[in-house]
């Protein structure tokens, strides 16, 4: 899935890959994460089970990413209050204790979206075209999942792809 953000007056076309934090996916996990420059981890907040599992993701992110690499946590199903097994408490001092003080964790509801998960995309989107302003890619023949394009009046250093 592509999707398009305009941040800081320049364009960015992110590529998403959705796993669904599925087994038979896991395999081909490296495949999906290769290059990319994010990751959006999604734990179900109404399954201890799937809260579990986000260490696993983590780890193997770890193992496979850089350090520069942006993690969001994100807790799905916050409209199912009456069939919540992870509080935010909870979920929060795990965020930080494993990713640190300055991971995000969002509680949403896909279903009953209140504009958060767009604010999700920007807020990751604008730490990313932060990071290239700031610095220079390592690998320019590399053609990593996203891509930010010249904004069509204004030109800047924040601006080409990356």
């Amino acid at each position: 899935m592509t999707k398009k953000l305009t941040v800081d007056n320049c364009k960015v076309r992110l590529q998403i890959w959705d796993t669904a934090g599925q087994e038979r996916f896991r395999a081909m996990a490296p495949m999906y994460y290769r290059g990319a420059q994010a990751a959006l981890l999604v734990y179900d907040l109404t399954s201890q089970e799937s809260f579990a599992e986000l260490h696993s993701w983590i780890e193997e992110l770890k193992r496979n990413m850089t350090e520069e690499l942006v993690i969001i946590v994100v807790a799905n199903k916050s409209d199912l209050t009456s069939r919540r097994e992870v509080t935010e408490d909870q979920g929060r001092e795990y965020v930080t204790r494993v990713l640190g003080p300055e991971t995000p964790l969002y509680e949403v509801s896909a279903k009953d979206d209140d504009g958060t998960i767009e604010e999700i995309f920007l807020d990751l989107t604008r730490v990313l075209v932060d990071r290239k302003q700031y610095s220079m890619p390592p690998n320019k023949k590399k053609q990593p999942p996203i891509h930010v394009e010249d904004p069509p009046v204004q030109s800047s250093s924040c601006c080409g792809l990356f």
